[in-house]
């Protein structure tokens, strides 16, 4: 879809109010990377946020499967808001959260970090990550064989993690997660729409993964939803962008308005 147009039908949908601009991180504001700390945000892309959370008509809530912590150093931006681990953990002005991992031992995070490494020895192309509320393994890396053979593993290990405690698993490109079950991107949109100061904020997300999904569905007939990249097989979203270029593009657009123009 063209910008102009984009743009245009955000000014249709607002009908007459600020925005909430909810941005996934990789893969979206900055092109996938071989392993996750490679993909730093360029000046461009941190020159935009800083302009968008400047706007006195827009919140910017930057939402992603990192560490918090881990998006506080990337995007050291005042008045940026975000929500890491996938919503498990956030810092929106003076709202801080951290959920609480209530697996007990099955959800210990070194415990699981530990089995995995046992079962995934032998293997190659993957790595192991582990998060406050839970681990993650990539596997972007890894030859086509090697890497059927580890998401084989990872399958049966997810089944028997699940089947042990309140416990999610979340498949993404190249990447299992284990977290909290509940936790997600869209419980965090929905508790976030829910707040005084946001509810009355026209939502705007943007994702490109399958763990996007959950915040496309919540916000059905309450915002704009913009998947980029590839249309998966099922998805909920409104629009498509091809690549963060083009969301670069976008939220551009968005940033360039004048002050007030979102309230007329």
């Amino acid at each position: 879809m063209k910008i102009d147009a984009l743009v245009q039908e955000v000014h249709h949908r607002r009908e007459g109010r600020g925005l909430v601009l909810f941005l996934d991180y990789d893969g979206t504001l900055v092109e996938i990377a071989p392993w996750p700390e490679k993909a730093v945000p360029t000046p461009e892309v941190l020159g935009i946020l800083s302009q968008l959370a400047a706007h006195p008509d827009i919140a910017v809530v930057v939402v992603s499967g990192r560490p918090l912590q881990e998006l506080q150093d990337f995007l050291p931006i005042p008045g940026l808001n975000y929500v890491g681990s996938h919503g498990g953990e956030g810092r929106l002005a003076e709202w801080h959260w951290q959920k609480s991992n209530t697996a007990g031992p099955a959800g210990n995070p070194d415990q699981m970090a530990q089995d995995l490494k046992s079962r995934l020895a032998g293997l190659s192309g993957w790595r192991l990550e582990q998060k406050p509320l839970g681990v993650a393994v990539h596997y972007r890396r890894a030859e086509p064989d090697q890497a059927a053979r580890i998401r084989e593993v990872l399958t049966a290990w997810a089944q028997e993690v699940v089947n042990s405690g309140p416990l999610e698993v979340m498949w993404g490109r190249k990447v299992l997660e284990v977290l909290p079950q509940g936790v997600s991107k869209g419980a965090a949109v929905r508790d976030i729409l829910s707040a005084a100061f946001f509810s009355e904020l026209y939502p705007i997300y943007l994702g490109d993964d399958t763990t996007d999904e959950s915040a496309f569905q919540a916000l059905q007939g309450l915002g704009l939803t913009i998947k980029v990249g590839a249309v998966g097989a099922t998805t909920a979203e409104d629009h498509v962008l091809a690549e963060p270029a083009a969301v670069l593009a976008f939220i551009t657009s968005l940033a360039l308005l004048p002050e007030k123009a979102l309230s007329l």
